[in-house]
């Protein structure tokens, strides 16, 4: 519960906003991407110490949290986000994207094509 409510009040509402969105077309570039990609980074790192003390959230397989949580970490290793606001995951949530990705079935894989073809169009 506790990593879900973060995901919604603080990572999805006050960060993913300020780094996918408007990569993705959905909302404006915040004042200052710089402070907003330093703010992001500081969250996931916080996020990562207490909650990925294992693979993954809650321990060495997938749950609900990591399937929230994850496909979201997971949008933000796509090269578009880096390419136009220069944002990267820390080290730790790039592993954890690449794990939770891995650890998914060949459907659910399969599922995030399409997902990745979107961002695909975004490169610049």
């Amino acid at each position: 519960d506790w990593a879900l409510d973060w995901a919604a009040t603080t990572f999805l509402s006050k960060h993913y906003t300020n780094i996918w969105y408007p990569v993705a077309g959905f909302g404006a570039a915040p004042a200052n991407q710089d402070d907003a990609n330093k703010a992001c980074v500081e969250s996931l790192e916080v996020f990562a110490k207490k909650f990925l003390a294992g693979k993954f959230i809650g321990g060495t397989t997938l749950n609900i949290a990591d399937y929230k949580i994850g496909s979201a970490v997971w949008y933000l290793e796509h090269l578009a986000i880096e390419k136009n606001n220069k944002y990267k995951n820390p080290q730790r949530i790039s592993q954890y994207a690449t794990d939770f990705y891995a650890a998914l079935s060949p459907e659910s894989q399969k599922f995030l094509e399409g997902p990745k073809g979107f961002l695909d169009t975004k490169l610049k």
